[in-house]
């Protein structure tokens, strides 16, 4: 499920009137937005100047449990409250009973903020550890737990249009086009980018060929134009724009393994039924429409074979996703006694 920007608005705007609370549990996959709300969090209950004395942050991997949930429990040295951040707390391994006793008994003088990803870089889900429920429900019964979920097409270009007036430009609907089809969807790449705009063009108007002028035509001819020309069945120009994204550093082979098998798994899904609104949909509902469900399947079983040679073979990077692409445009599954017999 995917939120609109309302929604985050509303929720900014709800933390940043509501009574202070000693636990907020931050979980989902918008990790840019989930940042944004614990420095926001943490700008509201320790001031500039008493950071050094009451504000820590740790990480799940590497925190030092007796000690933080100790530190948790003393106070604030010349101040009202304390915050404490944990981040990564998915990847905290054996130490959540202590964690989760604290959330259902913590000290009001502590802000305890607690970022959990639902999902990784790649987009794959991560499955929460056991007691993970049981730190939810202290975190609610105690505090407060938002959700994350990613912006939808409507809401990303209206973040987007907002991010650009809070750097002094404005952008027209072509350019805020041309810089998904450069960035994609990930908030972190789509924010470095308009800070980029954001010194060049301050206090003026971006159209499309400003922002591929500032971008570079190597990240306007991106993954976006290489699938278009797969939908149309041109693999020699697929292939070429491929070896553009590759040869100049964009992305690497893997990341765009991962890139289009999110794009059929989407297709997928629509040919299934399921619903969806706004421009990219559109775009992919057409796609869709000109592909065989066999046809996807086939691309996606491609794909999931060309990951795991990648991860278990010598084979260069780059030519096993060619392979790839060539059989699936063709219609042929790659041979995989061929691929164990690599990996072997």
């Amino acid at each position: 499920m995917k939120a609109g920007l309302d929604y985050y608005r509303k929720t900014f705007a709800d933390i940043d009137s509501g009574e202070a609370l000693p636990v907020y549990l931050l979980k989902g996959e918008e990790h840019f937005v989930m940042e944004e709300m614990a420095a926001r969090l943490t700008n509201r209950f320790v001031t500039e100047d008493m950071r050094s004395f009451n504000l820590s942050v740790d990480h799940g991997s590497e925190i030092d449990m007796k000690i933080f949930i100790s530190t948790a429990r003393s106070f604030p040295f010349l101040s009202d409250r304390r915050v404490m951040t944990i981040r990564e707390l998915e990847r905290l391994k054996g130490k959540w009973k202590p964690l989760v006793e604290y959330c259902g008994d913590p000290v009001e003088s502590t802000v305890l903020i607690l970022l959990f990803a639902t999902h990784d870089d790649k987009g794959r889900r991560i499955k929460p550890p056991r007691d993970f429920a049981a730190l939810e429900k202290a975190a609610q019964a105690r505090g407060k737990v938002i959700k994350f979920d990613r912006l939808n097409d409507n809401g990303l270009r209206k973040w987007i249009s907002s991010r650009a007036k809070r750097l002094n430009f404005d952008m027209d609907d072509g350019a805020v086009s041309s810089l998904l089809n450069s960035a994609g969807t990930n908030l972190f790449e789509i924010s470095n980018e308009l800070d980029k705009l954001g010194v060049a063009f301050e206090g003026g108007r971006v159209t499309g060929k400003d922002v591929a002028s500032v971008i570079g035509s190597y990240r306007m001819r991106n993954v976006f134009d290489m699938l278009d020309n797969i939908g149309k069945g041109d693999s020699a120009s697929a292939l070429m724009i491929l070896s553009g994204i590759i040869n100049s550093g964009a992305e690497r082979p893997s990341v765009v393994v991962y890139q289009l098998i999110r794009h059929f798994l989407a297709l997928l899904r629509i040919k299934a039924g399921q619903g969806g609104g706004g421009f990219r949909y559109d775009k992919l509902k057409d796609e869709a429409g000109r592909l065989k469900t066999r046809e996807v399947m086939i691309w996606l079983e491609n794909l999931r074979m060309t990951e795991i040679l990648m991860k278990s073979t010598v084979f260069p990077e780059e030519l096993l996703l060619d392979s790839a692409i060539l059989h699936s445009m063709k219609g042929r599954l790659i041979d995989q006694k061929a691929g164990r017999a690599g990996a072997a």
